[in-house]
């Protein structure tokens, strides 16, 4: 099984760091000695718990979200579920990660999905949040791209000026302007095969040395402007295909969502369940756009590094939500469930090259970490694994005792 958490790509914004990667153990320990197989936490020496200066008490109930901003940022975490991850059109596309996940983003930043130039005319319209997933193959020479996202409007015209402003915004720029990219032929307008209410746009630049075909696909569908941006080395036939594929689910999975009446944003909870309450936060310097937020499945996924490996785990196990800040909380279907889950998130770590078993979290015996590193084994961290009741608890720092501290602060606010 392959890490949690990677980074997002160019373009964009970053994904939490907290969302954490899985890697492997070896033979070899640091510390008092080998961890033991993860299993329920039957027994807990409280005395031994040492939490350091993270907090060990669950937060305040966190209420309501109090202000419009606030309430936007929920709106778009509550849309994750409701966009078709780029692995879901094709399996080969689950490298990187959401480029810019549940973002806020203000009228005059859809540049952050499309390039800025092309959202230059759309800084009066009214949007509301958005969530784009970003996924390539594993081709490093010519890799097959997709950025999946739905941008939601005030209302159904602004969505639909949207796509007319981007589209009139993209077709009048001139080829080598200085602007970032510089296009090297005019802009494309090009059918999507099956779609004659999709807008195409082919844009054609140099990147590197190498010539970039790319293909935006802009959709207005009620209040939604679904977007796609296509990359292909077979080209923009090829990207369109994709991009139509890519509608065929978007479109029906978009029409499940609920939407929160803007006047309504404020009133949002921040927490429905207390799951995030329970979870160790993340310090707000180190908050990203999915921390602070707990996800059912769906919406997770878009963190996970391979979703296709993940989330039929997460099926076997009866994970329901995931709870994302500075330590991870998976929630099962039962002590069961969790314990099973901790097992293969251990063994995955365990199937990895390049990384060391660790010594238990002390007063956690049956706890487990595990010193884990990339794929060229650098940038070591250390990852920590529990299970308690129908949750598991997951921990990743770069400091050993920082990650043992983590995972017993986190316990503790679990616990109580």
């Amino acid at each position: 099984m392959r890490a949690l958490c990677r980074r997002f790509g160019a373009q964009c914004l970053a994904v939490a760091s907290s969302v954490t990667m899985l890697a492997g153990c070896g033979a070899a320990t640091d510390g008092a000695g080998p961890s033991t197989p993860t299993a329920a936490l039957t027994k807990v020496e409280l005395a031994q718990l040492n939490t350091g200066d993270y907090p060990d008490e669950p937060l305040a109930p966190l209420g309501a979200a109090g202000a419009e901003d606030a309430g936007r940022r929920v709106e778009a975490q509550r849309m994750a579920s409701f966009v078709v991850g780029p692995w879901q059109v094709d399996p080969a596309l689950v490298e990187g990660a959401s480029p810019a996940g549940a973002v806020v983003v203000k009228n005059d930043e859809i540049g952050f999905f499309v390039w800025p130039f092309m959202a230059a005319g759309t800084a009066d319209l009214p949007l509301v949040a958005g969530f784009v997933a970003d996924r390539h193959s594993a081709d490093k020479s010519a890799p097959t791209a997709l950025r999946n996202g739905v941008l939601r409007f005030a209302d159904d015209a602004a969505a639909a000026a949207a796509v007319e402003r981007i589209s009139f915004w993209t077709t009048t720029i001139p080829p080598g302007k200085n602007m970032m990219p510089t296009l090297t032929e005019p802009v494309r307008v090009m059918p999507i095969p099956g779609r004659p209410a999709s807008s195409g746009l082919v844009l054609t630049f140099s990147d590197g040395g190498a010539t970039v075909q790319e293909l935006t696909v802009l959709t207005a569908h009620g209040p939604y402007l679904l977007l796609q941006v296509v990359r292909s080395p077979k080209g923009p036939d090829d990207a369109a295909v994709i991009a139509g594929r890519t509608l065929d689910q978007q479109l029906p999975l978009i029409d499940g969502f609920a939407p929160t009446d803007p006047g309504a944003l404020a009133a949002l909870p921040l927490d429905p369940t207390g799951l995030v309450a329970r979870t160790l936060p993340l310090p707000p310097v180190e908050a990203t756009p999915m921390s602070g937020a707990a996800y059912p499945p769906a919406g997770a996924l878009h963190a996970a590094d391979d979703p296709l490996v993940t989330a039929p785990v997460w099926s076997e196990t009866g994970v329901d939500e995931v709870s994302f800040g500075l330590a991870t909380v998976y929630q099962a279907k039962d002590a069961d469930g969790a314990t099973a889950l901790a097992q293969k998130l251990g063994d995955a770590a365990a199937e990895q090259p390049s990384s060391q078993v660790t010594a238990a979290v002390p007063g956690l015996p049956q706890s487990r970490c595990t010193r884990v590193a990339d794929a060229a084994g650098l940038v070591p961290k250390y990852l920590c694994l529990a299970a308690f009741d129908r949750y598991v608890l997951k921990s990743l720092a770069r400091d050993f005792g920082r990650a043992q501290q983590q995972l017993a602060a986190q316990y503790r606010m679990l616990a109580g």
